[in-house]
């Protein structure tokens, strides 16, 4: 029998919301992924200096994406995260997941760890 492979998923581990940095979103193009380069250069041609709130969707990333983890492994939390959250990463077995948020902090929860209420 094979061993599960672990995946990492990424999550916002305080009041705010999921948002990755500038740099992170310059690691992620420099990497390869399309949406992040085509982010920045929208960006860069825009007249505000002010980068904007990315999530994973806006460049194209599940939370379980082998990039972002690596990305996160790298730099940091400190320094992937965006304004106003903490982007860390929780590793799981198994290929299930889901994330619940609560006030913006986000808990990552795989089906072992939900309890269901069963009506008798």
């Amino acid at each position: 029998m094979r061993a599960s492979k672990s995946l990492y998923v990424a999550y916002n581990d305080c009041e705010g919301s999921f948002a990755l940095s500038e740099d992170a979103v310059a690691w992620m193009a420099d990497h390869g992924v399309k949406g992040a380069n085509q982010l920045l250069r929208e960006v860069s041609k825009s007249m505000s200096r002010i980068f904007p709130r990315v999530d994973d969707s806006l460049i194209g990333v599940e939370r379980h994406d082998t990039l972002l983890a690596l990305c996160i492994k790298e730099l940091g939390s400190e320094k992937v995260s965006g304004e106003r959250s903490l982007i860390r990463l929780r590793e799981i077995k198994g290929k299930k997941y889901m994330i619940k948020n609560t006030g913006g902090i986000e808990t990552v929860l795989t089906p072992e760890e939900i309890i269901w209420v069963e009506v008798g």
